[in-house]
């Protein structure tokens, strides 16, 4: 599975995402109270049976035929069933203690996103004429019954299979199209693997001894930060100002997240090319983060082994933990690399030998 994220064009006819949003909001917080309700009443009986996803969706059948309820209609019933399957994914990780806590009600202002099936999901090209300056190509998509154009800023490849409309804090809608697309492009093997070592001043130091520093652009525009928040502050609460000054606010943390991410990606990309194999640390993030705070998030580094094993699963190659009570000296990481150069004549050939890059291969590879 593949995912492809595009930007919704801005357009006064978005006013239609908001308004179901806003009633799928309604039906998350209305089963929430009647899921809670259902086991304040029936939770202690003998043979308790929780309300699950079809006794839901049953109900929720029922309630829509009522006047009262005639307005959840309006909404994509696929995503009114997601909405639902959502609830019962979280007590199911509640009760298999996955989770802290247990589902919650949430606000219209936070309810933010919505899932359509691929299947019911029409996506047309838009003609040359409508591209911008920079000649990115615009489609449309077609959902619940609407048409709305983003920008195709990079081929969508496969078949889709979901397709999930989500707003950000400054309002803007986003698309998330996952599809079938492996996204396998393997290069060339270098014969070469390293280890990688974590740190707090150098945010990695590689077994040969070259070190890459973290911009940390959180500490950059910390001033920039603080100013937005302090004007922030200053504004009515409830006035245009406030909520001009709120996204201003906003405007500035995506930007440093864009930043980070933008960093991650870049550096993932550059090793993955360089080594065959990567080794890196298994942290506690968790308790870093209790002791150092902020200066851990700024850094990144779960996020950074998200993108690094997919740049790597993507090129047919490896990326593995040391486990953090292993000694990290540079002989252990020759020992790491002599283990890994057996091992890569033998990935190479089982994907070389098939001509195309099968999942199956790669997987067992990786």
């Amino acid at each position: 599975m593949r995912t492809f994220k595009y930007k919704i064009q801005s357009h006064k006819r978005n006013r239609h995402l908001m308004s179901n949003t806003r009633l799928i909001s309604q039906v998350h917080n209305h089963f929430i109270a009647l899921s809670r309700r259902h086991y304040r009443i029936y939770g202690k009986c003998e043979g308790y049976k929780r309300a699950n996803y079809y006794r839901l969706a049953k109900h929720l059948t029922k309630l829509k035929r009522l006047p009262k309820y005639s307005h959840w209609k309006k909404p994509y019933s696929w995503a009114l069933q997601e909405c639902l399957k959502r609830i019962e994914r979280g007590y199911i990780n509640f009760f298999e203690r996955r989770a802290k806590r247990p589902p919650k009600f949430k606000g219209w202002r936070k309810y933010r996103s919505m899932t359509f099936d691929g299947t019911h999901v029409k996506i047309e090209t838009v003609s040359e004429k409508l591209c911008d300056k920079r000649r990115v190509p615009v489609a449309k998509i077609r959902l619940n019954k609407r048409w709305y154009r983003f920008w195709l800023h990079r081929p969508l490849e496969g078949n889709v299979k979901r397709v999930t409309v989500k707003r950000d804090t400054l309002g803007d809608w986003y698309l998330s199209i996952v599809t079938d697309d492996e996204g396998l492009s393997p290069e060339p093997k270098m014969g070469q693997a390293a280890g990688f070592d974590f740190g707090l001043k150098t945010f990695l130091t590689c077994s040969d001894g070259k070190k890459y520093e973290s911009p940390q652009f959180y500490k950059q525009s910390a001033a920039k930060v603080a100013k937005a928040n302090r004007a922030l502050s200053r504004k009515k609460r409830g006035s245009h100002n406030r909520e001009r000054a709120r996204k201003h606010y906003a405007r500035t943390h995506r930007k440093i997240t864009r930043q980070r991410e933008d960093h991650h990606w870049k550096l993932a990309l550059a090793l993955v090319r360089l080594f065959d194999v990567c080794f890196f640390e298994d942290l506690n993030l968790k308790g870093m983060k209790r002791l150092w705070g902020k200066k851990i998030s700024d850094l990144g580094f779960g996020e950074f082994m998200k993108k690094i094993r997919w740049q790597a699963y993507k090129r047919c190659k490896r990326v593995e933990t040391i486990g953090r009570w292993e000694p990290t000296t540079p002989n252990r990481y020759l020992s790491l690399q002599s283990r890994a150069n057996t091992f890569l004549p033998q990935l190479w050939t089982a994907c070389d030998v098939s001509g195309t890059q099968r999942p199956g291969v790669v997987l067992s590879c990786v």
